[in-house]
């Protein structure tokens, strides 16, 4: 049994599950300081905004109070002056206060000359040197100016500088009151609006001092939360399952006779129990293993089948050296090629691994082989596909013995013409043939003249030189597809499909023209020829047409021999 030595992997491995749990833990705790910043950074921004617009309204109020005071007081002149300095306050881009219809107030003589009119009587001093009307704010045209003039509450609208820089500008109205209907009459809900903007940037460094602080403030607790746990793991979790790694090392290591030392009996020492029975479990059955591992070697490799066997991945684990003489492949090109391409056809491998095919009849030619293929997947007890199988024999040797036994039943042995059997079977498979499709048959019987005379006065060799010339020069002279064979002795039928008797004649003579041309030993070789044509003759059998041929051919030999007869039904 090989054994490795300790390599220090485990308390490596340790650290880095220190390492992990404790990047985990402190995500965990990250994740919750980080939502409480964003809440609090969430809750101080909102502060912040509420508490600038409370100090705009305030400021906007005292505005429209003041103003009240002075015109109440009928110090209307002074109004005037009020809003030159509203303009000149600090921290504000723009203070000024307008009419309903967006112009600037007590810069003109309209209001005043209005008032005037009204009371029949010079109660305020025209204002000297106005010139004309100053022309009404930007915001006049705007929906938000229109829904503060109708009488809504104020109305904040973010705005931009032609420099960039953001601005907040605050629309007031400012409500009339029964004194002010004295002078300018009643009816209006809204008298003027106060038009107050400010730069933005103030709010914007308090929440950025919010989201420093937030900052901060996370980082310091993430490191805490950090320091302290990872003491409070290292100093009672991760220091007893050191000790027990070491142990649990050598036994990793191939020394199955080490145990776990079992110090106490919390979930520790179970663990260490735990180890012990699983150590001695798993030694019986890795002993079992190589045993087993020794049989299926053996088998392996002195087995003249190729075995082939995938992974549940389907990738190729296993090739026997059988696998690679039958193959003419390397190992390592099978499992470079794929197992559905151990005999370059994946479809076929495919088929018979999804059962489409019997894997007891696939016989394929394989790089002028025959083989015998089967290929199976291979399932566990709940049907998860744990691999795939092919098995592979070489039938090279058996299929040309079967080809050599089918040819020794249809042949004979001497001609190598259809034998009687064979023959009397195509010739029944021909004549239904042409009876279904309804064309002509004819049939040949002939045999060769004074046969007998070649035995008797030449010896049984010379004979069956010349039985096999014949048979040969009949193969030449007839057609590839009509059916030819030894009927007995010297006797020879030739079936011709599609012919009628004025073709089959021509053929039947030109054979016998072609035979009598044969020189076999220096002797010479006739034959005699009796034709039955199903359209001359009516046969109910191909038996019936064969007999009509026959009795053709013993006229033929009564008239001379080496010629050719017809036969005619009565």
């Amino acid at each position: 049994m090989k054994r490795q030595p300790p390599d220090g992997s485990g308390t490596g491995a340790l650290r880095r599950l220190r390492f992990r749990l404790l990047l985990g833990m402190s995500a965990a705790v990250l994740v919750g300081l980080f939502g409480t910043a964003v809440i609090y950074v969430d809750q101080a921004e909102k502060a912040i905004l509420s508490e600038h617009d409370r100090a705009l309204h305030k400021v906007t109020d005292a505005v429209g109070t003041s103003l009240e005071s002075i015109m109440a007081g009928g110090h209307a002149e002074v109004a005037a002056e009020f809003t030159r300095r509203l303009a000149g306050v600090g921290g504000a881009t723009r203070f000024l206060i307008v009419r309903t219809d967006g112009t600037p107030a007590f810069q003109d003589n309209a209001t005043i000359d209005r008032v005037n009119a009204r009371l029949g009587y010079a109660a305020f001093r025209r204002h000297e040197n106005v010139d004309s009307a100053p022309s009404p704010i930007a915001e006049a045209t705007r929906e938000e100016f229109a829904m503060v003039v109708a009488g809504r509450e104020a109305v904040k609208i973010a705005d931009v500088g032609s420099d960039g820089e953001r601005l907040t500008l605050l629309l007031d109205p400012i409500f009339a009151r029964p004194i002010c209907g004295e002078c300018h009459g009643e009816g209006e809900l809204v008298r003027g609006v106060v038009v107050l903007e400010t730069p933005f940037g103030v709010v914007e460094r308090d929440m950025g001092e919010a989201r420093v602080e937030a900052l901060v403030g996370l980082v310091i607790a993430l490191g805490v939360t950090m320091v302290l746990t990872g003491y409070l793991l290292g100093r009672m979790l991760f220091a007893p399952i050191e000790g027990v790694t070491r142990a649990m090392r050598r036994v990793a290591a191939g020394d199955w006779d080490h145990g776990v030392p079992v110090e106490s009996d919390d979930e520790i020492g179970q663990m260490a129990r735990s180890f012990n029975l699983m150590r001695e479990r798993l030694k019986a059955n890795y002993l079992d293993l190589l045993a087993e591992q020794d049989k299926l070697t053996t088998i392996l490799l002195t087995s003249r089948e190729a075995v082939i066997v995938t992974d549940r991945e389907g990738s190729v684990v296993l090739v026997n050296p059988a696998a690679e003489e039958i193959l003419g492949k390397s190992a390592a090109q099978i499992c470079e090629d794929g197992f559905e391409r151990i005999v370059d056809a994946p479809g076929l491998i495919h088929s018979l691994l999804i059962g489409e095919q019997d894997a007891s009849r696939i016989q394929i030619r394989y790089r002028g082989r025959m083989l015998a293929v089967s290929a199976a997947t291979i399932c566990d007890n709940a049907g998860q596909v744990i691999g795939s199988a092919a098995l592979i024999r070489d039938i090279d040797d058996e299929d040309k013995l079967r080809e050599q036994l089918s040819a020794m039943a249809r042949t004979d042995e001497l001609t190598g013409l259809l034998n009687r059997r064979h023959l009397d079977q195509r010739y029944a498979e021909e004549f239904e043939r042409m009876a279904v499709c309804g064309r002509p048959l004819a049939v040949l019987i002939f045999d060769i003249d004074h046969f007998k005379r070649f035995n008797d006065e030449h010896g049984h060799e010379v004979g069956d030189r010349v039985l096999q010339a014949v048979a040969r020069r009949a193969r030449e002279t007839l057609r590839c597809y009509d059916v030819l064979g030894r009927y007995g002795g010297e006797e020879f039928v030739a079936v011709l499909p599609g012919l009628h008797s004025g073709d089959a004649g021509p053929v039947a003579d030109r054979l016998r023209r072609d035979v009598e041309q044969l020189d076999v030993d220096g002797l010479r070789v006739t034959i005699s020829v009796g034709i039955a044509c199903t359209e001359l003759v009516a046969a109910a059998s191909g038996a019936e047409l064969l007999a009509a041929a026959d009795v053709a051919l013993y006229q033929a030999k009564a008239a001379g021999r080496n010629r050719v007869e017809r036969a005619v039904s009565a």
